[in-house]
């Protein structure tokens, strides 16, 4: 089947203080803030109008925005999702900055937006956000109650393809049609919770500026540097205020061939010292354990 995914879109975060956290996120990650209307604060590290959302709430993903390759791919995808049976709770755009917008209910409860490109109405380079200044946000990460549900509901209805997974089918990892490893990393668990969000960056001189940054901010990092198994990607991770991971990090494998790629599978028999997590072998602390904030209810 034809990708009906591009690319990362851009994400949904609620905050007591959105100005707080978004001020946050420019001064340790170097996003610039781009926008506000109506309480919502828009972030972005490109030329996007928007990557990052906050507005006010509970410190809660309220939804994933993945861009669609053409309009009639969210026409597609809205149509699937009907016919699975899913709740669509809107058909408009869930921000500004683009034309078109279908937002769903995932199986076991992630709230995703399917969207139109949206607008590239700002500068690449810019003064401004005191972190090192990524290409793009990369990939979500969430856990699901219903992980099997969910990764047929990727495959079947998104089209995305299916980049690496776990010898037990605990976790996959799929991409769109940019090529890059994952957009999507799923794994299975006991509750819904949104456990990071990923930018990626240009060295790893700006891993070691991002991680002094952090400290600067009065936080600490949680875990690396390492290399992801699953991926290639040289990794750093950070918790922002609400308690979400943010994923920092370089060289993620990109699949130039769909035809010549066979998905990886890795092996868990190691448990959290598995290679999948870190080549390098430094095992999971808890602080990532335990990381991540639940999804807003709908």
């Amino acid at each position: 089947m034809s990708y009906l995914i591009r690319q990362a879109g851009h994400m949904v975060l609620s905050s007591p203080d959105p100005e707080g956290a978004a001020q946050h996120l420019c001064d340790a990650v170097g996003v610039r803030i781009t926008d506000r209307e109506d309480g919502a604060v828009y972030l972005s590290s490109n030329d996007r109008h928007h990557e990052v959302t906050y507005v006010t709430g509970n410190g809660e993903a309220v939804a994933i925005g993945l861009e669609a390759v053409s309009d009639a791919a969210i026409d597609e995808v809205a149509a699937r999702v009907k016919a699975d049976g899913l709740n669509i709770i809107s058909d408009t755009p869930l921000g500004k900055g683009y034309a078109r917008g279908v937002t769903f209910e995932a199986p076991g409860g992630a709230v995703l937006e399917v969207h139109s490109p949206i607008e590239r109405s700002e500068t690449r380079r810019y003064i401004g956000g005191g972190g090192p200044k990524p290409r793009r946000i990369e990939h979500f990460n969430f856990l699901s109650p219903d992980a099997d549900a969910l990764y047929e509901f990727v495959e079947d209805v998104l089209c995305m393809k299916l980049s690496d997974r776990l010898s037990d089918n605990g976790g996959r990892w799929y991409r769109a049609e940019d090529g890059f490893h994952h957009t999507l990393a799923l794994l299975g668990a006991d509750e819904l919770r949104m456990h990071h969000y990923a930018f990626d960056h240009h060295s790893l001189y700006d891993l070691a500026r991002l991680a002094d940054n952090v400290y600067f901010n009065g936080s600490a990092m949680i875990y690396g540097p390492g290399r992801h198994g699953a991926g290639d990607n040289i990794f750093t991770y950070y918790l922002d205020p609400m308690g979400c991971v943010v994923e920092n990090s370089v060289e993620m494998r990109h699949i130039d061939n769909d035809a010549a790629y066979e998905p990886g599978i890795w092996d868990v028999t190691d448990g959290l010292k598995a290679r999948w997590i870190n080549m390098w072998g430094t095992p999971l602390p808890q602080a990532f354990i335990d990381g991540g904030i639940p999804f807003a209810k709908v």
